[in-house]
């Protein structure tokens, strides 16, 4: 699975790869309760990204297929 995250006043998002749904929710609710300053997240190129926890815009999740064809992401 994989998660788009973007970040507050920047106009580029952060793909990354994922476990699953319930953990990357309880990820996030648990560092917002922490009050965790950053978040860290491989990448789907395999870059570690560490994401400011109060400059998250929005966390979409994405079912990933289970093999990509063509040029498609």
């Amino acid at each position: 699975m994989r998660a788009r995250i973007g970040i507050a006043d920047t106009s580029r998002e952060i793909e990354v790869e994922v476990a699953g749904r319930e953990e990357l929710m309880e990820l996030l609710e648990g560092s917002y309760r922490e009050g965790a300053p950053i978040i860290w997240f491989k990448t789907a190129n395999g870059a570690d990204i560490a994401v400011p926890v109060g400059r998250l815009a929005f966390v979409e999740l994405i079912d990933s297929p289970s093999q990509s064809v063509g040029f498609g992401r």
